[in-house]
């Protein structure tokens, strides 16, 4: 009987440890299920995944718990400091100054471990890219001061090309500007830009101010909201990408424009307050008279670089304008002196 009991006793104690054994190796599972969740939150930080987190490690015991809770505190903390910084950083760049950068790096400095390292890191990036652009617009400020003395007392007129380039025309023009030292600002269509950026390229490098005219010459006013940023923003983007400069405004086909075509992007429209109607014309003659008949202080010409007859005027209304005491100048630089400049989502007729 002794013995019997033993035996059972024996037998309940291994069933017992078994039991024990399974009970450690499911909680262990467990254990291990929270460790990578917990992983998992701080990878994606989406409020999901932590809230999964949390819910696991509420099921731990008390030991487990606290480490992986602390833990998972850490992180809330992190992602609120890393969200009020970046805040504090989009609403500088809304508003680019140096207080404002002033303030944003002082909010950068709350982040200082090792999980923040890379979000501070990119929001830095884009502090220094902000510095550079008010480096730049004080350059830029500058620039137009000293133009603003240098050409207060100066008749000012601006030659302006639409439709180009064409390659046969558009560098034979090329070569009259520079032989007379004359900058212009040329409107490209997107399609033709497109078929021949090396022109373009040398619009630019020539010191010319090379601006969209769209991508393919559409009456904007006839499109939908987003066919007009489309338009517009695309032949933009080209340009820019191939001069290297970053010319914030556009010229829309046939001056048409309303306050939709405006509003679609942050740059500006340019129309002219001479038309020479070049286009009307097979000759030269007609286009050298009109120019002589309406120039006046503060132009913008409108010609067109794809007909041979306007390029072959070109000499003969620099000569005449030089003649009457005019410097010619690019589009921006004519704003800046005499308007102070282009306004995002404004049109300008020259005087």
């Amino acid at each position: 009987m002794g013995l019997l009991l033993i035996v059972v006793a024996g037998v309940g104690a291994y069933y017992y440890g078994q039991e024990v054994h399974k009970q450690n190796i499911a909680y262990e599972k467990k254990v291990a299920k929270a460790e990578k969740a917990k992983e998992l939150a701080y990878s994606s930080r989406k409020t999901s995944d932590i809230d999964g987190a949390k819910k696991l490690i509420v099921e731990l015991h008390d030991k487990d718990k606290t480490s992986l809770s602390k833990s998972m505190t850490q992180l809330i903390n992190y992602l609120a400091d890393i969200d009020k910084v970046s805040k504090a950083v989009a609403k500088e760049h809304e508003n680019i100054t140096e207080d404002g950068i002033k303030e944003a790096e002082k909010e950068l400095e709350l982040l200082n471990a090792s999980y923040e390292k890379t979000d501070k890191e990119k929001l830095m990036k884009r502090l220094d890219a902000d510095k550079q652009v008010l480096a730049e617009r004080k350059k830029e400020a500058e620039q137009v001061a000293k133009m603003k003395d240098e050409l207060a007392n100066q008749k000012l007129i601006a030659l302006t090309f639409d439709d180009g380039p064409n390659p046969t025309t558009t560098p034979q023009l090329l070569k009259t500007l520079s032989a007379a030292n004359v900058p212009a600002t040329f409107f490209a269509l997107g399609e033709e830009t497109k078929a021949y950026p090396n022109i373009i390229k040398e619009e630019a490098d020539r010191g010319n101010e090379v601006a969209s005219h769209t991508w393919d010459h559409k009456d904007l006013v006839t499109l939908s909201a987003e066919q007009q940023k489309e338009e517009i923003e695309s032949a933009n983007q080209l340009v820019n990408q191939i001069t290297g400069k970053n010319v914030t405004f556009f010229r829309p086909p046939y001056g048409s424009y309303n306050k939709s075509v405006l509003s679609q992007t942050n740059l500006s429209a340019v129309n002219w307050s001479v038309d020479t109607n070049d286009w009307r014309y097979r000759t030269s003659a007609p286009v050298v008279q009109n120019v002589s008949t309406y120039a006046h202080d503060g132009a913008i010409i409108l010609m067109h670089d794809i007909h041979q007859w306007s390029v072959d005027a070109v000499p003969q209304i620099i000569q005449n304008l030089k003649a009457q005491g005019y410097t010619f100048v690019t589009v921006s630089t004519l704003l800046a002196v005499r308007d102070g400049g282009m306004k995002p989502q404004q049109v300008y007729f020259g005087r």
